[in-house]
């Protein structure tokens, strides 16, 4: 039967029948492991170790950095309006706003089941962040598909756009970041 053994050095936690000998996390060699008992319950850690929120929250984030870098390249004429690129544009501005919603879901979903409630100081400003990614997507679907912008201008609204949601991307990567390993027992 599979045990948990968490390592002495870095904190990372392994399923097995017998400790590493090796930390895959942090490299230390030797007897750095003990056994570990988890503060969570099967079912919670079960759910937990899906990573499904963190999985997720890496869809929005790779297509809003390559919404920056594509926007940049079309601004300064890398990229020409008629190429591959540029509609690979068009399709992340009609995808972005379903995967940063199914992205929030699934962050609060994580929360609940980590913490037991959503309400935290960390997990509101994330909420209001999120929220904004949300908005600023859909207000960049909209601009694309409902407003008649000159080229020119729509180039700097996209750009413009994708920097701002790169930033929210960014702040709530760093907060997510530090509530990474944080559970509320039981």
């Amino acid at each position: 039967m599979k045990k948990l053994f968490i390592c002495k050095v870095c904190g990372y936690i392994v399923e097995k029948n017998e400790p590493p000998g090796v930390c895959p996390a942090c490299g230390f060699k030797g007897k750095i492991f003990e056994e570990y008992e988890s503060p969570l319950s099967k079912k919670r850690r079960k759910i937990l170790d899906l990573h499904i929120h963190p999985v997720m929250v890496h869809l929005p984030v790779a297509f809003v950095a390559s919404l920056v870098v594509i926007s940049l390249l079309r601004m300064i004429g890398v990229i020409h309006d008629q190429s591959e690129l540029a509609g690979m544009l068009r399709v992340i501005v009609v995808v972005l706003p379903f995967v940063a919603i199914s992205a929030a879901m699934a962050g609060i979903f994580d929360a609940k089941l980590r913490f037991k409630r959503i309400d935290t100081p960390h997990l509101k400003i994330k909420l209001v962040l999120a929220f904004f990614l949300i908005l600023i997507s859909i207000s960049l679907f909209v601009i694309q598909f409902l407003l008649n912008l000159n080229h020119s201008t729509y180039k700097i609204v996209v750009l413009i756009h994708s920097v701002v949601l790169f930033g929210f991307a960014l702040m709530l990567g760093l907060i997510g970041g530090r509530l990474r390993d944080s559970k509320v027992r039981g």
